[in-house]
């Protein structure tokens, strides 16, 4: 995966601040996927998160829904820009992350998934 993925907000990406993001993911037709490590993703998660880590969302590709709006996490948004890339250059069209990711999401004081 080229380095830039991880830092350039890929086009028809949404960025969601935990607020906002909070509320979305519990929106019908949502799919929570954090994408961090095994280790990381054991810690702490978002309770209604699937996790496929980064390194293996392309092999999950066909296990996905490209009708569901996917919402996106990673541990500061790095991953989740790289993983969206991934998505949208394989036709999906509703694409969100967390901006600020699990780090974001801690410091977050409003209602917890």
């Amino acid at each position: 995966m080229p380095l830039l993925s991880y830092f350039i907000t890929p086009k028809g990406l949404k960025e969601y601040d935990p607020p906002e993001f909070s509320k979305k993911i519990n929106e019908p037709g949502s799919k929570v996927i954090d994408v961090r490590t095994s280790m990381e993703y054991n810690h702490n998660h978002i309770k209604s998160a699937s996790h496929i880590p980064l390194g293996t969302i392309r092999n999950q590709l066909s296990s996905l829904d490209k009708k569901d709006r996917v919402f996106l996490i990673c541990a500061t948004g790095h991953r989740s820009r790289a993983a969206a890339t991934i998505l949208l250059k394989n036709g999906f069209v509703d694409v969100s992350h967390l901006k600020g990711g699990m780090t974001a999401w801690k410091r977050f004081s409003g209602p917890k998934d």
